[in-house]
Formats: structure tokens, C-alpha cells, sequence
């Protein structure tokens, strides 16, 4: 083959892969959307139950708050 006939044989191949490609992506898209939003919701309402369930089993722990010194005591009433 000669470099003309390459670029030819490169032409037609173009030509018959790209309509393929882009029939591939038109009916793909539908099916991406779909997905990307199934995903999104899926993602609110997981953690919107992550929320209310730890929300219900917290025990009041705050590991931003440091109580080192440790409890007040209360001083002596004097009499």
C-alpha cells in the first residue's frame, strides 16, 4: 500500500466508525441520566437515614468538648 491509499483506507474508516460512535453515545445518554440521577437520590436519601439514626443513638458525646479539670465540686456551706 502507498501512502495515498493508507489515507483513503483511513477516510473510509473514519467514515463508517464515526456515525457507530456517535449511535453509541445517543442511545447511552439516556441510560447515563438515568443513572446520575438514581445516584443523587439514592445518595440524599441514604444520608438523610444516616442523619436521623445517629441522631437517635448519640449519647451525648462531643469529642471537640474537653472537660480536663475534671468534675466541679461543690464548696462547703458555711454554718
Amino acid at each position: 500500500m502507498t501512502g495515498t491509499e493508507r489515507n483513503k483506507a483511513k477516510r473510509l474508516l473514519t467514515l463508517i466508525v464515526a456515525p457507530v460512535t456517535g449511535l453509541a453515545y445517543v442511545i447511552a445518554l439516556p441510560f447515563i441520566a438515568v443513572a446520575t440521577v438514581v445516584t443523587l437520590v439514592g445518595e440524599r436519601i441514604l444520608h438523610g437515614l444516616i442523619s436521623i439514626v445517629v441522631r437517635g443513638v448519640s449519647y451525648g458525646w462531643r469529642p471537640t468538648e474537653a472537660y480536663l479539670t475534671g468534675k466541679k465540686r461543690r464548696k462547703k456551706e458555711k454554718k
